[in-house]
């Protein structure tokens, strides 16, 4: 599995690092079917009903303004958070 982007990371910074835009992948939907309408609109709809149709709309609107500027306190408290997270995964799928 490979973490793809609903708004591809090189062409939507704002979402990069973005929680609710990356999602488990396979490696052939994420390097050749985000390029496919049909892929596509499987991830839109499984965001809609994963977040609801009102928060994919709210980040279509966001998508392409500039992304914010982050406070290096900012970053390294969120990689912190991401950590955690992969450890509270890992020990969820009894990797640890």
């Amino acid at each position: 599995m490979q973490g793809g982007h609903y708004y591809g990371r090189k062409e939507v910074l704002r979402f990069k690092l973005y929680e609710e835009n990356i999602h488990p992948q396979c490696a052939g939907c994420n390097w050749k079917g985000m390029n496919t309408t049909k892929i596509r609109e499987r991830y839109r709809m499984y965001m809609e009903d994963m977040y609801g149709v009102r928060r994919v709309k709210a980040m279509n609107r966001l998508a392409f303004r500039k992304p914010p500027k982050f406070k290096m306190d900012e970053v390294l408290e969120f990689k912190k958070y991401l950590r955690e997270q992969i450890k509270i995964q890992l020990k969820r799928l009894g990797e640890i």
